[in-house]
């Protein structure tokens, strides 16, 4: 059964299994959930010069209005707006994939801080298994945010690197310590750790390059509340026809429709 709003079909009102067999009728591919087969369907009456009111929200989850905010859904369709509808993001796994990368290593920094720690008898190793404790727990937080595709994760990580390489230069001898490979005489290894710094920094920098817009914007939610945030998840703009102060949920893309003057922009 088929769902109409005026001379539009109202997709949102429909189950998924009847949008797949609408699906199905149009040839189109019916794989996918409830958000992805809407998109199809509506990129579908775009090619056939059926134009569908831009969404503003999700298309299955019913929207919560804020007194002075703009309607904010739990659910938001990841992607951006183009003159075509809305693409979605597809990840490349770059970001996972280097985030991962990440906590791996800093699992092993960890553990070479706490064999310092456990089995050093006094000493200049058994002194810096803390900081190499902390320097470990950079990385793993850093790489678990990259793996969960925030940009400041990315910038977390070249700074836990820029760390390291700083302390591994510092802390240069001839005795081996946690922080530092650096351990020839006359610091004859310092070029090594300058490079190795240099390279960690290129690597957490890769997403930049290869996943920009996929990246998600601020900290997530619960760090927000952590460091105090008013409005965690969200980020605040002004309303470029009137000026209103909008709450945005941080990783939303698409039009918003202001309260105040009831005009639409995009964000």
């Amino acid at each position: 059964m088929e769902f109409w709003h005026g001379e539009f079909m109202s997709y949102d009102q429909m189950t998924l299994l009847d949008l797949k067999k609408l699906c199905k009728e149009r040839g189109l591919k019916v794989s996918g959930n409830k958000d992805e087969v809407v998109i199809r369907l509506m990129e579908s009456d775009e090619a056939r010069g059926i134009h569908q009111p831009m969404p503003t929200q999700s298309f299955s989850t019913p929207i919560q209005s804020m007194p002075g905010q703009m309607p904010v859904s739990p659910q938001v369709v990841y992607g951006r707006m183009t003159s075509q509808g809305i693409v979605v993001s597809k990840n490349s796994g770059i970001v996972s994939g280097v985030g991962t990368v990440i906590v791996i290593y800093g699992i092993f920094r960890m553990f070479w801080a706490l064999a310092f720690a456990a089995m050093a008898d006094g000493g200049l190793g058994w002194a810096l298994a803390p900081i190499a404790f902390i320097v470990a727990a950079m990385f793993i937080v850093s790489g678990i945010l990259m793996s969960q595709e925030y940009r400041n994760g990315i910038y977390t990580t070249m700074v836990a690197f820029l760390i390291s390489g700083t302390l591994s230069i510092l802390f240069t001898g001839d005795d081996l310590n946690p922080l530092s490979i650096s351990f020839a005489d006359g610091g004859a290894l310092i070029p090594l750790s300058m490079m190795c710094t240099l390279l960690g920094i290129g690597i957490a920098a890769l997403p930049l390059v290869f996943s920009e817009e996929e990246l998600k914007e601020g900290w997530p939610t619960a760090i927000e509340k952590l460091i105090g945030k008013k409005n965690p998840g969200k980020r605040e703009i002004s309303c470029p026809h009137c000026s209103n102060a909008l709450l945005v949920p941080n990783d939303y893309s698409g039009q918003i429709s202001c309260p105040e003057c009831g005009k639409q922009s995009a964000v």
